[in-house]
């Protein structure tokens, strides 16, 4: 799994997350761009918190975790969706694409959370027009924009479906060097499932695709579709030092010979496995403490500055006061002379006195010096 989950681990959860089903939305959160929280409510069942890590994974918290923060995107699904129920939770096969539908009344929602690339959700009418998305995208394939309809990028083949005549065609025609990547990239089973498709299937995952015989594609079908169809019994898998390298949804031949942890459901263990990328948030007091510390900062800054703008306004304060009579009589002589001559002659005329230092003839002004 790593830190993106497969199609097939995908299907795994969903299989746990249909017990959300129509249940109400209590409320929404956003306590970071990449995570949404849907607070949820159904009778008999209570609350549960669905938390969408987006383009990660997305699973049922059991611990109850304090959620103040909403952004701008948890905003928008608050005014669109509050109070809707949730009908209805399906996975766009083969994609790593979910699909939560809502309705309230007549009003039917759709919100599409996508788990490749870098992510994102789209909440669409029940036409399936985007209204907004959490990242606006022009691609080559497909945009992803307000008014314009939600596409999808489609795999050729679909590995929920797959036969032995699409197999064998995808195989033949494969443009891979060897059998396990041709199945994780061109069939999307990812590269631990088809590393666990090779095992199972007892070939070697370096044979081309195009060298594939017949009983071996019997074997790899077979091998699929139990992949597909196992009983859960997740666990998450620790390497020889306890660091934490998986969660999966059951015993795999891949991980035989590493240390387990058992859990009673697989969207446990991926909570618990992605709780190890979780950064150590600050809290909101530490948070309002910072705040208040920047703003007493910027106050003693522009105290500071206001204070020696006083001292100098005082200064020249009093050095107008001190010398009240002499600037007296500079204007009115000033004013006499633009009454018999324009400013331009009256700065010529004033060039070379003592106290008038310049003359400003478009604004009319004068600096004098004084001490």
């Amino acid at each position: 799994m790593k830190k993106q989950i497969s199609a097939i681990d995908l299907h795994y959860l969903l299989k746990e997350l249909e017990v959300l089903t129509n249940s109400r939305i209590d409320k929404i959160y956003q306590p970071e761009k990449e995570t949404i929280i849907f607070s949820l409510h159904k009778t008999n069942l209570g609350k549960k918190l669905l938390r969408i890590d987006i383009g990660k994974a997305t699973y049922i918290l059991e611990e109850k975790e304090a959620y103040e923060e909403i952004l701008g995107f948890g905003q928008f699904l608050r005014k669109y969706l509050d109070g809707h129920f949730l009908t209805d939770i399906e996975q766009i096969e083969p994609e790593r694409i979910l699909k939560l539908s809502f309705k309230i009344k007549d009003d039917k929602k759709h919100l599409y959370l996508e788990f490749f690339g870098k992510g994102n959700a789209i909440l669409c009418n029940e036409h399936n027009i985007i209204i907004n998305a959490l990242e606006h995208h022009e691609f080559r394939e497909r945009v992803v924009k307000p008014k314009l309809k939600y596409v999808y990028p489609i795999m050729s083949y679909n590995l929920f479906e797959i036969g032995k005549k699409q197999l064998e065609e995808l195989f033949k025609n494969s443009k891979k060097e060897s059998i396990v990547v041709s199945l994780a990239t061109e069939l999307g089973l990812g590269g631990l499932y088809s590393e666990e498709t090779c095992l199972l299937s007892n070939i070697d995952k370096s044979i081309k695709p195009q060298n594939i015989e017949e009983k071996q594609l019997h074997s790899i079908l077979n091998s699929i579709k139990k992949i597909m169809h196992n009983k859960i019994g997740a666990k998450v898998v620790f390497d020889e030092n306890n660091n934490i390298v998986d969660a999966i949804p059951f015993d795999l031949k891949f991980y035989e010979k590493h240390k387990k942890q058992e859990f009673k459901t697989f969207s446990e263990a991926v909570s618990y496995f992605y709780s190890q990328f979780k950064e150590i948030k600050e809290s909101a007091a530490d948070r309002k403490i910072k705040e208040l510390q920047r703003i007493i900062e910027t106050q003693k800054q522009t105290i500071g500055q206001l204070r020696k703008e006083e001292h100098e306004l005082r200064q020249k304060g009093e050095l107008v006061y001190h010398n009240y009579n002499l600037i007296k009589e500079v204007l009115e002589e000033i004013n006499k002379a633009s009454k018999k001559y324009s400013w331009k002659e009256i700065k010529e005329k004033l060039k070379e006195h003592k106290i008038i230092k310049e003359v400003n003839e478009k604004e009319r002004k004068v600096v004098v010096e004084i001490e």
